[in-house]
């Protein structure tokens, strides 16, 4: 992809926007580290934070620079029948709601695999753990990897300096402000995010030669807007595919993953707990909605602009929104959607950093040394987030180069994640199910 364009298009406005949004999130994170007295105010913020501060957190937690440049890529190579992934999320959060909020809340104090060895033993326990730190390392060099690249092609900056610069920004607010910090900076991130899409799609419709009725005929004609696909053939990804798949998929990140079992105990009671996870789907299907019509739009913005989009940029579908923020957006925009690309992914990166802390400290550090007074966890709870990020730092420096290791990291994570849903709902809907059975 072209390296030159937005470098040179980047205004003072845009680099102001940029040192602000930084700046702002630096002080959140130092404004809240003033209240760190305790590892237990550090990882659970006094278990006070409001239902819908939290959704926003759970939401922004979820969604990453992936739903960034990865929705609008997906759209723009095919269309947006993968919206229909998102279908299942209320019976995910339903089930949430009446089984496992008040499960987790009740039987838990930090981290979501005490239940498992309360239930079924250590060993269930220390599956979790490992499923989870493995899951989220990689997950962390993944995310930051994939952004510091697409910024490393819009801007011409070299993307190892990218990847320690953010790295080193997230692990800041993070390390001072704990989970209340990270909470109320995915507030600030999460709202970013939304208008940063909305703002895209009104300049897709109303910007141009083009007027809107023009680019929304382009892409319906060509069958962007094609929702779902009933059929029955195996060769394609059928609606019934995709309903499977986002049911599993939002099941287990909103009944066993860290980063949501957290936000669960930071509220003060059940109803806000609830709550949170209503707040967070509307905030979800927004996202959704408009990301993923962004790439539709794109296709048919550059349909009706020919030459505006280079044939080599046009090959990398997931490149493609990356180009037209670098070279379609007025001064100011840029810096705006540039600052909603980085809360993406930061707002992913706090919240995995907080939550790997956790569980060290929750399930290793506490039972290697049960007499550790409350400073002492508290620092070596900062002192988790730190070797977290960092190790998070140079793995997302080694998966620029050898990328072949994603897949295999993925597939590993996945079937680790798998079984640990299948813990969980065993342990909650059956009483029969002893520990050599579950074995």
């Amino acid at each position: 992809m072209e390296t030159q364009g937005i470098e040179s298009a980047l205004t003072w406005i845009d680099w102001s926007l940029l040192f602000v949004y930084f700046g702002f999130v630096i002080w959140l994170g130092s404004h809240f580290g003033k209240k760190q007295t305790s590892s237990d105010h550090y990882f659970l913020g006094g278990r006070n934070l409001p239902g819908w501060a939290v959704g926003i957190s759970i939401f922004a937690t979820i969604i990453s620079s992936w739903a960034f440049l990865g929705l609008p890529g997906k759209s723009f190579k095919d269309d947006i029948q993968f919206l229909m992934s998102i279908v299942p999320i209320p019976i995910a959060m339903w089930v949430c709601t009446k089984y496992f909020i008040p499960l987790l809340r009740n039987k838990v104090k930090l981290s979501a695999y005490e239940y498992l060895e309360r239930r079924f033993g250590l060993f269930a326990r220390f599956y979790g753990n490992i499923a989870f730190i493995s899951g989220h390392i990689f997950k962390m060099g993944v995310v930051l990897m994939l952004m510091c690249k697409a910024l490393g092609a819009m801007t011409g900056w070299n993307v190892d300096t990218l990847i320690v610069l953010i790295g080193l920004a997230t692990i800041t607010y993070t390390f001072f402000g704990g989970i209340e910090g990270v909470v109320w900076t995915d507030v600030t991130q999460g709202i970013l995010l939304l208008g940063g899409g909305f703002v895209s799609i009104l300049f897709l419709l109303f910007s141009g030669t083009a007027g809107p009725s023009e680019v929304l005929g382009t892409a319906y004609e060509a069958g962007k807007f094609k929702v779902a696909d009933f059929s029955f053939d195996w060769n394609t990804i059928s609606v019934y595919v995709m309903l499977a798949f986002g049911l599993n998929l939002y099941m287990a990140k909103y009944s066993t993953d860290q980063t949501v079992v957290q936000r669960y105990l930071l509220s003060p009671n059940e109803k806000e707990a609830g709550k949170s996870l209503w707040v967070s789907l509307a905030f979800m299907a927004a996202v959704w909605v408009i990301f993923i019509n962004i790439g539709a739009l794109l296709w048919a913005f550059y349909e009706v602009h020919p030459g505006l989009l280079p044939d080599t940029v046009r090959a990398e579908p997931d490149a493609v929104f990356a180009y037209f923020i670098g070279h379609q957006l007025p001064p100011g925009l840029t810096g705006l959607i540039l600052a909603g690309l980085f809360a993406a992914s930061m707002s992913t990166l706090s919240s995995d950093l907080n939550s790997l802390g956790s569980v060290v400290v929750d399930d290793f550090y506490n039972k290697i040394k049960k007499n550790a007074t409350d400073t002492q966890r508290l620092r070596f709870s900062r002192a988790s987030v730190l070797v977290s990020g960092i190790i998070g730092i140079f793995l997302a420096i080694a998966l620029t180069r050898v990328q072949s290791i994603v897949d295999a990291a993925f597939w590993f994570a996945s079937i680790m994640a798998g079984g640990m849903m299948g813990m969980f709902f065993v342990g909650l809907f059956t009483q029969r199910c002893s520990k050599p059975g579950l074995y």
